[in-house]
């Protein structure tokens, strides 16, 4: 039967076949994404389309929390606008810590005792309309309202809401209770969910695996804490002033005028008793512009540290740096100071993007985990390894903070560049070593649980989940970056960032401003490093050493495209590398080399740390 074209701006779709690609390309494009094209929302280029539409929930917010107990309760107004062009007939809020009902389904483990009623909404209104909470269906850690009005488009709606929940006691899951009087609170309050232009409402329910896709907002923060509690949270204080006594608030203007490191608030502080104005409970006052989420930290015994660096050479913009941490703690002291260069080098030539917000503070509670001008760390003895976390968490400032990719669906995109781009941090502070994921995904690249990154982060194990969205999206981004070069690859994230700045980009998106950027189709690389099952393992085929001439083949016996590196190694303990990009897989099976030497050859070794390869054991030749 012959195939008829139906032409859209830069696509086409083949009717009959089924089979759609962009013009020139074998990308596989979804189908969510073909409909969006045609509906003028996106581009086949990586732009965003004519008719690109995001809605907006701005909250205001009061709460008071007792980290004795972990209580929390809270009123919030949100503003929620409709940009899109339909008309909302239901609301969907997250309600994250219901993950903590007994019932709830969960991927990774929690602490029985911490399993309680959730959320409790209190009070429910629409436009000040009431509404019981019993009309609120609960699906996992999301409840659905059918309005009795719905929200038109271009239309805000004013939804109010009263809550209380009770936070988890011993269980550390990017948030927790780190000792008897200090919290580290994320995803705490409800929050409507996002509405977008691919999937309409997202519904993924969180199972304390996957990580977050939220509207961009504004926050007005009210934060209610018992005496001696001292508050850092995403956004800028408000009434630091009044707070704080004299000495203490004349350190804060300090730091920010001065790119030393300042100790605000000592250990010495605490003995004194002079730090804040207030002998009772105090409210502290935060205001966030343009962020998808909101989180905060607590202790009334942390000592804190800032330091500030100008970001943006024209504007002369100062950013904060704070590294607030538990005062007896040996290894904490220099992490202003780390995360303060790792903004400085990703605005100027690293990135080359200027931090895009006012304050970034590194809290010392556990693990690893970035919120909007808030990083979740746990404290390292190891230099490097404080640099790595470091990095990698201040770096989520971009990714996927500033560009709002989705982490619930495509964890890959930002944990994989966040993980490529900060090695060159690393590399200042002397870490020669490979890439820590790279490393690890080598050993099980492969394998049954080797998952292609088309596969929704939702739909993954632990096991996966870490494998794909760190290992195999780093190995992938390491070799892309090599491909291109770090000053094109550098320009093409700077493009990226441009075009979809406080937007919420596909890997579609990516993979179209990679190719429009550089007007090379590259869909032979993400199909098969992003798109299908595979591994790497390039190998010596044929190796020959006569008269210090040397004849070799290699091949690769996976299907994924990784650069060759190879080091000719000589009797003087002096060596030769030689290196081809992951380009020559696009056209070749196989690479030759034959080249003489003044000098006998003792030993031949392809690959490096840095290059995934599912066997190494076949990439020396010993020369006899």
């Amino acid at each position: 039967m012959q195939k008829t074209k139906v032409i859209f701006t830069g696509l086409t779709l083949l009717l009959c076949s089924g089979i759609y690609a962009q013009e020139s390309s074998k990308l596989f494009v979804p189908i969510n994404f073909q409909r969006a094209v045609q509906k003028g929302t996106r581009t086949s280029t990586g732009k965003p389309g004519d008719r690109y539409f995001q809605n907006r929930s701005d909250y205001s917010i009061k709460a008071t929390f007792n980290p004795l107990t972990g209580s929390l309760e809270g009123k919030e107004t949100i503003r929620y606008t409709n940009n899109s062009p339909d008309t909302l007939k239901q609301i969907v809020v997250r309600l994250y810590q219901n993950l903590f009902k007994s019932e709830a389904t969960r991927q990774l483990d929690v602490d029985p005792t911490d399993l309680g009623e959730g959320v409790t909404i209190l009070d429910l209104k629409i436009d000040n309309q009431s509404y019981a909470p019993s009309s609120l269906k609960h699906v996992g850690t999301n409840a659905f309202l059918s309005l009795q009005k719905g929200i038109n488009p271009t239309n805000t709606t004013t939804i109010d809401i009263s809550w209380k929940v009770k936070l988890p006691n011993k269980t550390q899951l990017r948030f927790g209770r780190y000792d008897a009087s200090t919290y580290f609170v994320g995803y705490w309050f409800p929050q409507i969910a996002v509405y977008d232009d691919i999937n309409g409402w997202s519904t993924d329910c969180f199972t304390g695996l996957q990580e977050f896709y939220n509207d961009y907002s504004n926050f007005e923060v009210e934060l209610t804490l018992p005496k001696n509690q001292i508050v850092w949270a995403t956004g800028e204080l408000q009434n630091g002033k009044e707070l704080f006594t004299d000495k203490i608030y004349e350190r804060i203007e300090r730091a920010q005028k001065t790119d030393s490191v300042t100790h605000i608030i000592t250990a010495k502080d605490y003995n004194e008793g002079q730090i804040l104005k207030a002998k009772g409970s105090s409210t502290w006052k935060f205001k966030a512009t343009n962020v998808s989420d909101f989180a905060f930290g607590v202790s009334d015994h942390y000592v804190w540290d800032a330091t500030s660096v100008n970001v943006d050479e024209k504007s002369q913009r100062r950013v904060i740096v704070n590294s607030v941490y538990k005062k007896d703690s040996k290894v904490s002291s220099d992490v202003a100071s780390i995360a303060r260069r790792c903004i400085q080098r990703y605005s100027t030539d690293i990135l080359g993007v200027p931090y895009p917000y006012p304050q970034m503070t590194i809290y010392e509670g556990e693990g690893g985990m970035e919120y909007p001008m808030m990083c979740n760390d746990g404290p390292n003895e190891n230099l490097l390894q404080r640099v790595f976390v470091t990095s990698h968490e201040v770096f989520h400032s971009y990714f996927p903070f500033m560009v709002g990719t989705n982490e619930t669906l495509y964890a890959w995109i930002d944990e994989g560049i966040t993980t490529v781009i900060p090695k060159a941090v690393e590399l200042e502070y002397g870490n020669q070593n490979a890439h820590y994921y790279i490393k690890s995904y080598s050993k099980r690249m492969g394998t049954s649980n080797d998952i292609p990154l088309s596969v929704p982060s939702t739909n993954l194990s632990s096991t996966t989940y870490m494998m794909q969205n760190y290992g195999r999206a780093a190995a992938g981004f390491y070799t892309l970056n090599e491909m291109l070069g770090p000053d094109k690859f550098r320009m093409i994230l700077q493009e990226f960032i441009s075009r979809w700045e406080s937007k919420h980009p596909t890997p579609t998106d990516l993979i179209n401003t990679i190719n429009d950027v550089t007007k090379n189709d590259y869909s032979w690389f993400w199909n098969k490093w992003f798109y299908e099952y595979g591994y790497a393992d390039l190998y010596l085929h044929t190796v020959s050493v006569e008269n210090n001439n040397v004849k070799l083949t290699i091949c690769n016996k996976g299907n994924l495209p990784v650069p060759i590196k190879l080091k000719i190694y000589f009797n003087d303990n002096t060596f030769e590398t030689i290196q081809e990009s992951a380009m020559i897989w696009k056209t070749a099976n196989s690479w030759d080399l034959n080249k003489s030497y003044s000098k006998p050859i003792t030993k031949i070794v392809l690959g490096d740390n840095n290059t995934a390869d599912a066997d190494y054991s076949n990439n020396t030749y010993i020369v006899k």
